[in-house]
């Protein structure tokens, strides 16, 4: 008979446990959606930068290929 109703209390500790983590869970989450407002300057993208012009943009050649002749427009 003991063996049955630690087995039993054992059950009801576990699930008072995970009761207890849920309940934590929701108010961490809860506390944290109320400090931490939406704050527009962490989603503003400003444009490409260094890394994508350096990938994208090649720069420009001077040799005599690329710049036309004088007098040719």
């Amino acid at each position: 008979m003991r063996i049955t109703d630690a087995t039993a209390l054992s059950g009801f500790a576990r699930k008072t446990a995970e009761s207890a983590s849920d309940f934590a869970s929701v108010v961490h989450n809860l506390v944290m959606d109320v400090r931490d407002s939406y704050r527009p300057e962490l989603h503003y993208m400003r444009g490409p930068g260094p890394k994508w012009r350096a990938k994208h943009l090649p720069w420009p050649r001077f040799d005599s290929e690329a710049v036309p002749p004088a007098g040719q427009h």
